[in-house]
């Protein structure tokens, strides 16, 4: 998987602009296929910021116009003549820095945890959430691929703390925030300090967060920042889900890591594009769902396999 990472890097950075811009497209699909692609993605750009022999020895490899010269048929054939995958993996291999520290972490439905890193960061993580941490010499990094953490950062300007998930990344020195990714959503939430997030394709220089501030990304890219309503910074660490405007799916994400028989939604775009606001009692998904109806046209429906589906409601002359 790094391969073919570092491969899609080596064309957007080296290739002209058609090639690039393939490039691109064809990475952005295949890190949507599978959350293995984004860690491998992060992986190669350790890979591609750290090493120049790295760069210097791919991006040779992309086809020119001009002729080819001896150096570059040196390469080609070490690449090539013995196989790219196995050329390739032979020196990624070698190049990769290795962790000084690494921990994964998973909570079951209705798990809550808090955790402490060796450098003095506190995490404290939600039910149904599934996370990997990696310390490095110059770096320290969390992964989390479904669910919802709160980092406490100790400050270490020589080790940022990088979080990332499949739809975006957020880069810090010491600070507290939250950050989710449920429903094919990023949000991250900020508490004390300043962050920097980027959407998925990392490009530009993403958007700058301070204390009592929130922004959401998705695969459509970052959205418009937002002022964070009082109360909801700490709410599901106090066993409390609040909702302010949050789009029906991703509340639905966050109840149904609460949830032994899960919450589905029919499909129906109209579904997609409801919001819902309200404060309630992590532990009584009950509650959300008989008040539901009444703040949105939906209806419940209880499922003979167990467990609820969501439906629009359909008035008189509707279709």
């Amino acid at each position: 998987m790094v391969e073919r990472a570092v491969i899609y890097l080596t064309r957007m950075a080296g290739g002209d602009a058609a090639t690039a811009d393939k490039a691109r497209r064809h990475r952005d699909a295949w890190l949507t296929q599978d959350v293995r692609h984004q860690a491998a993605w992060v992986r190669a750009e350790r890979l591609w910021a750290a090493d120049g022999a790295v760069r210097d020895a791919l991006q040779a490899l992309l086809p020119k116009p001009d002729a080819v010269s001896p150096g570059r048929r040196a390469v080609l054939r070490a690449f090539v003549g013995g196989g790219l995958a196995v050329g390739l993996g032979a020196l990624l291999r070698w190049q990769e820095p290795q962790p000084l520290y690494r921990l994964g972490i998973q909570t079951a439905r209705r798990e809550v945890r808090s955790l402490g890193l060796p450098d003095g960061t506190r995490v404290d993580v939600d039910a149904g959430t599934h996370a990997n941490v990696a310390y490095y010499p110059d770096a320290r990094e969390l992964m989390l691929t479904q669910g919802q953490v709160y980092l406490d950062v100790r400050n270490d300007a020589g080790r940022p703390f990088v979080a990332r998930t499949p739809w975006g990344t957020v880069r810090v020195v010491g600070t507290a925030f939250s950050v989710s990714a449920r429903a094919g959503v990023m949000r991250v939430q900020v508490e004390r300090g300043l962050v920097r997030v980027w959407g998925r394709d990392g490009s530009g220089d993403g958007v700058l967060l301070q204390p009592g501030q929130t922004v959401r990304t998705s695969p459509a890219g970052l959205e418009p920042v937002r002022n964070v309503p009082d109360g909801t910074h700490d709410a599901w660490r106090q066993g409390w889900l609040m909702f302010d405007a949050t789009p029906l799916p991703e509340a639905v994400a966050q109840w149904n890591a609460w949830r032994d028989e899960p919450i589905v939604l029919a499909a129906d775009p109209a579904l997609q594009t409801m919001r819902v606001t309200g404060s309630f009692p992590a532990r009584e998904p009950g509650q959300f769902l008989a008040v539901l109806p009444s703040v949105l046209p939906v209806s419940v429906q209880a499922l003979a396999e167990g467990g609820t589906r969501i439906v629009r409601r359909i008035r008189a002359g509707e279709k």
